[in-house]
C-alpha cells in the first residue's frame, strides 16, 4: 500500500513536469533574433503663455515626450490617414488629410531629455519589440471591420473597394 502511494505521487509529479507553460509577455522577446528596438526623437517647443520659465520648460519637456511616444505608437501600430481633395473648374481647391491613432504601447523607455538653448525640448526614446508578435497584433488588425466612416468620401459618396491608388 506504502509503495503505491509513492509511486501515484511519483507519477503525478512526473506528468505535472511535463505540462507546458502558456506563452507569456517575456516569452515573446526570448529569441535575440526576434527583436527589433526602435529608436524615436520628439521635439517639444516651449509655450510662452505660463506663469514662470520653470512651469514653461517642464511643459516642454513633457511635449517633447509625448510626441515620443507617438513617434512610437507610429513605428509600432502604424496609423490612420483619410483624405480628400476638391476640383473647381479643373483647379486644385482644398486638401484635406486627417490622421487617426489609437495605440497601447508598454515598455518604453527615455534614454535622454533635454532642453537645448533655443528653448527647444528633445526627449530620445527606445522600446524592445518582438517581430513575431507585431506581426500577430497587425494581422488580428487587419481582420478587424473597417471603421466606421472609413470609405465614405464627403457628400455621402461610397469609394468602391475595388478602387486602387
Amino acid at each position: 500500500m506504502k509503495k503505491l502511494f509513492i509511486l501515484a505521487i511519483t507519477a503525478t509529479l512526473i506528468l505535472a513536469g511535463c505540462t507546458t507553460q502558456q506563452n507569456t509577455r517575456s516569452d515573446a522577446f526570448r529569441s535575440e533574433s526576434d527583436i527589433i528596438i526602435v529608436n524615436v526623437t520628439g521635439y517639444g517647443a516651449p509655450k510662452n503663455t505660463f506663469a514662470n520659465a520653470a512651469q514653461r520648460r517642464l511643459m516642454t519637456l513633457r511635449a517633447s515626450e509625448l510626441d515620443a511616444y507617438r513617434k512610437l505608437a507610429e513605428q509600432v501600430s502604424g496609423i490612420y490617414i483619410q483624405g480628400d481633395a476638391d476640383l473647381n473648374n479643373y483647379m486644385a481647391g482644398n486638401d484635406r488629410l486627417r490622421m487617426q491613432l489609437n495605440s497601447f504601447l508598454q515598455g518604453a523607455s527615455i534614454t535622454n531629455q533635454e532642453i537645448l538653448d533655443d528653448g527647444v525640448g528633445v526627449t530620445q526614446m527606445t522600446m524592445q519589440v518582438s517581430r513575431s508578435q507585431l506581426i500577430r497584433m497587425l494581422e488580428q488588425e487587419s481582420n478587424r471591420p473597417m471603421r466606421s466612416g472609413a470609405g465614405l468620401v464627403p457628400g455621402g459618396a461610397v469609394k468602391s473597394p475595388s478602387y486602387t491608388f
